[in-house]
């Protein structure tokens, strides 16, 4: 049982690296997009262009999120919150509220001007739903082969047990026998030698 559990326990261990290493890649992807399209925007609003006035973004966040099948969208907000431009023309002038975009799995970088104050942010955009999917399919592909090795950990453990106690009960019986019939009296025997062994 405690080689089952170890086998169980390593697979759990080995999901949950898995598992942290998917999503900080995918969390390092998004970050990277989120930061080339807010340096773009940041250079260009340094250059007195606002962010309204930046009409080449559509185009720019189209063929970035067309790179990528998991994008749900690639949004540049205004201060307030609402969708200025996104690669989904249908989100365009609605606000964001992240409470109300479960099936998302979102990035956002906020952008500021020189100054410091803030200019509007880059939020990107990923389907939550295959994420998890994908997940739970390394969850499968684990499982299944965690539950036949620590199956047969547990049957070759048990059946090692069962050699290592047959071997011993045999081991015992030969002894009882060779010091008679009497179990009590041979245990009393290996009692006193054990005990004149032990006296200095």
């Amino acid at each position: 049982m405690i080689i089952g559990f170890a086998m169980f326990l390593a697979a759990y261990m080995n999901f949950s690296g898995v598992r942290s290493a998917y999503l900080d890649l995918i969390r390092s992807r998004m970050a990277m997009v989120a930061e080339s399209i807010g340096t773009d925007v940041s250079t260009a609003h340094a250059l007195g262009i606002r962010l309204t006035e930046q009409t080449t973004l559509p185009g720019l966040l189209a063929r970035q999120a067309a790179s990528d099948p998991l994008t749900l969208s690639i949004d540049v907000l205004s201060e307030d919150g609402t969708v200025v431009f996104s690669s989904d023309a249908g989100r365009v002038g609605v606000p964001d509220r992240a409470g109300d975009d479960p099936g998302a799995f979102r990035d956002e970088r906020r952008l500021v001007n020189d100054f410091g104050a803030p200019v509007g942010a880059v939020l990107v955009r990923l389907d939550r739903g295959t994420i998890d999917g994908t997940i739970d399919g390394l969850r499968r592909d684990i499982l299944n082969g965690a539950i036949p090795a620590g199956i047969g950990a547990v049957i070759a453990g048990s059946l090692a047990c069962l050699l290592l106690l047959t071997g011993l009960h045999r081991r015992a019986r030969r002894s009882a026998t060779g010091a008679g019939d009497d179990p009590i009296a041979h245990a009393a025997t290996e009692m006193e030698r054990l005990g004149l062994d032990a006296r200095p």
